[in-house]
């Protein structure tokens, strides 16, 4: 190698490489070269092709001068070798032998030019190797261009062809061929449709093609059904134009189709659904219809335009409802249209009153729902409205047909309730009779045997006092016997006292009184039987009481007679709790006293005086509890009672106006409730 690539040179010098065993033709070459100084060449030489191998691949080389008879290659095999190795490095073979058919095997097989080294000077060789050099760019980028038109053609998924003027196939691309089901594309070549599609269909394809070269007029975007042999077939859209020369003469035809099957499907199936909707919303007896963003109607059904009183869409798109209703309506209607478009909250089951044509009064339960674009913007909204004007006045029937069920059924329990209450109060009044009608026979009774009564014991007492004057006070045994006698007179005396007031109880002398200073007499009366029983009195009595209107005496006497009670029935001590408050009486404290005779004159709301007193003995049997009231009826001892006194303390509250009510308490004892009258 005679030189070699030099690291500086200059980007603007073109480096050549020389090829050539002859050491004089070499020089000549660089001294061609040479004599151009406006040439910027830079030559390499070497001797061998393996030399001139090493090189190209080692430095970059813009063209190659080739000489065909090397030391270690010759003719045709050293150009292959060459271009195999560099196919991108234009070549210009030197020959020194007129061997013409030699130079065009080279070109053929891809060198730009040859020249014969005798013939060469300085600017044929230039010019050769600026043409060479040029013509190699404009070929590559041709290459690259057709290589790259044919790569899109071949893999779009459109079928691409080309026909000559009897509509002859000479060019189609891969997806053609797929198509059709040829292992490559040149094996439709001079094919026609009529040897891939049924007749009918190739004979409507020739007569478009026809039509495009009698008329130069292209036919754009049609949409066809391709039919096969066997009867099956797709949809295609397909667009075929006149195929001309460069002197523009038209030689055929060209074209693109595309499978729109899949897209035709949808569309039918789209188009059936649509009819389908359109269908059931025009046969709807709800009233449908749509708006734009600004509340204008778009869209109705058939019950919309009666309602309207229209006959045609045409009337009624662009406008509003202000152009069909009422103002004091339309001004609603709107307001909540554009409330829909401006927030997207849909409105759901709004019922809301409404006119028909004829001004007739009717109700509408309405829906209204936004309509998005594919930027989830409301561009309008869609409105089904029900009438509901029969529903609306059945269900006002039905309201008010309930409202006077519901009356009649209130009062119908009014009066079972009044019935039950008079039966009730019936049954009372019957009791209370039967029981007065005892009472008054028992205490004529009672009246008679204390009048007889009365005298052989005032007898008694006169001759037992005369007796104890007459006996010396030294007879203790007599006095004993004298003093047993008195207290059995007195005992005596004391039934026949209560015979008497059982029988006749004296009138009231009733005024206004403190209850509180009432019931602290009654407890300082009790006081020594009760301190003998190891009775403790616990005292809750309410300040400030409004004075009650009572008598004194027999009050006392009523509250000594409970007091007496519970202190016997304590027997061996306790605690004898005796409460005063002012209380207004609700249903409760009436249903809890509703065996009293007297419950039935109080009612709720009643203001009333409450005297309450709590023991904590062993109560009342249950099974005698019912009985406490009957004359001559206790649980004492014999001897310890007479069994007249609850009989009489009941009398005497009645007389108040007054109720008592005596129950056992839930953790023993038993408590008794007076109410009295403010």
């Amino acid at each position: 190698m005679e030189s070699s690539m030099s690291a500086t040179v200059p980007p603007s010098r073109t480096p050549l490489l020389l090829i050539e065993d002859n050491a004089g033709d070499a020089s000549l070459m660089r001294s061609h070269l040479s004599d151009l100084p406006d040439q910027p060449f830079d030559l390499h030489h070497t001797r061998t092709l393996a030399e001139g191998l090493q090189l190209l691949r080692q430095h970059p080389i813009a063209l190659v001068l080739l000489d065909l008879g090397l030391p270690d290659s010759q003719g045709l095999s050293t150009f292959s070798k060459v271009s195999e190795q560099a196919p991108e490095v234009p070549i210009i073979v030197l020959t020194g032998h007129e061997d013409d058919e030699l130079a065009l095997r080279t070109v053929h097989m891809g060198a730009q030019d040859y020249l014969a080294k005798r013939d060469v000077d300085s600017r044929l060789l230039a010019r050769a190797i600026r043409y060479a050099i040029e013509r190699k760019q404009v070929e590559d980028a041709l290459a690259q261009e057709r290589d790259l038109l044919h790569t899109i053609i071949d893999n779009l998924p459109d079928r691409i062809f080309i026909k000559d003027l009897q509509s002859r196939f000479m060019k189609i691309n891969r997806s053609l061929a797929q198509r059709f089901g040829p292992s490559h594309p040149r094996d439709m070549v001079g094919k026609s449709d009529a040897d891939f599609f049924s007749s009918e269909h190739a004979e409507i394809a020739r007569r478009d093609e026809q039509r495009i070269i009698e008329t130069g007029q292209p036919i754009l975007d049609k949409v066809e059904r391709e039919t096969l042999p066997d009867g099956t077939g797709h949809w295609v859209i397909t667009s075929k134009l006149p195929l001309r020369d460069k002197q523009q003469r038209l030689i055929g035809t060209f074209g693109i189709s595309r499978d729109i099957t899949q897209l035709k499907e949808t569309e039918e199936a789209l188009a059936s659904e649509r009819n389908l909707l359109r269908s059931l919303i025009d046969h709807l007896p709800d009233y449908i219809y749509a708006k734009d963003d600004q509340c204008r109607y778009t869209l109705d059904n058939e019950a919309h335009r009666r309602l309207l009183g229209v006959s045609r869409l045409e009337e009624i798109l662009g406008k509003k409802v202000t152009d069909f209703f009422p103002a004091r309506l339309a001004g609603q209607y709107d307001k909540d249209d554009q409330t829909i478009v401006r927030t997207g909250v849909p409105l759901v089951n709004h019922e809301e009153p409404a006119v028909d044509r004829l001004n007739n009064q009717r109700w509408h339960c309405t829906s209204k729902i936004p309509l998005r674009d594919a930027n989830d913007q409301v561009n309008g909204l869609v409105c089904i409205t029900r009438d509901i004007t029969d529903t609306r006045l059945a269900q006002e029937r039905l309201e008010k047909a309930n409202s006077e069920l519901a009356r009649s059924r209130e009062e119908l329990m009014r009066a079972l309730t009044d019935l039950q209450g008079s039966h009730r109060q019936l049954k009372e009044a019957q009791g209370q009779l039967i029981q007065a009608e005892k009472m008054q026979s028992i205490g004529r009774l009672a009246a008679g045997v204390a009048h007889e009564v009365k005298n052989p014991l005032a007898i008694i007492r006169m001759g037992l006092d005369h007796l104890g004057q007459e006996i010396p006070e030294t007879n203790v045994e007599a006095q004993l016997s004298l003093r047993d006698m008195r207290e059995a007179v007195q005992r005596a005396d004391g039934i026949i006292l209560g015979l008497l007031d059982f029988a006749k109880p004296r009138e009231l002398n009733a005024r206004p009184q403190d209850l509180n200073a009432v019931v602290e007499q009654a407890v300082s009366l009790v006081r020594f039987p009760a301190k003998q029983s190891k009775v403790k009195f616990v005292r809750e009595l309410a300040p400030h009481l409004p004075e009650v209107w009572i008598d004194p005496d027999k009050l006392k006497q009523v509250l000594v007679n409970v007091f007496a009670n519970a202190i016997h029935a304590m027997g061996d001590g306790g605690s004898l709790t005796v409460r005063t408050k002012l209380k207004t009486l609700d249903q409760s404290d009436l249903d809890r006293v509703t065996d009293s005779r007297n419950a039935h004159v109080f009612h709720q709301g009643d203001r009333v005086a409450m005297i309450d007193v709590k023991d904590n003995g062993p109560g009342i049997p249950p099974d005698k509890l019912a009985h406490i009231y009957d004359p001559f009826f206790t649980t004492k001892e014999p001897g310890k009672g007479t069994g007249l006194g609850l009989t009489v303390t009941r009398r005497l509250i009645e007389m108040h106006g007054g109720t008592i009510d005596i129950r056992n308490r839930k953790n023993g004892g038993v408590a008794v409730t007076i109410w009295l009258k403010v």
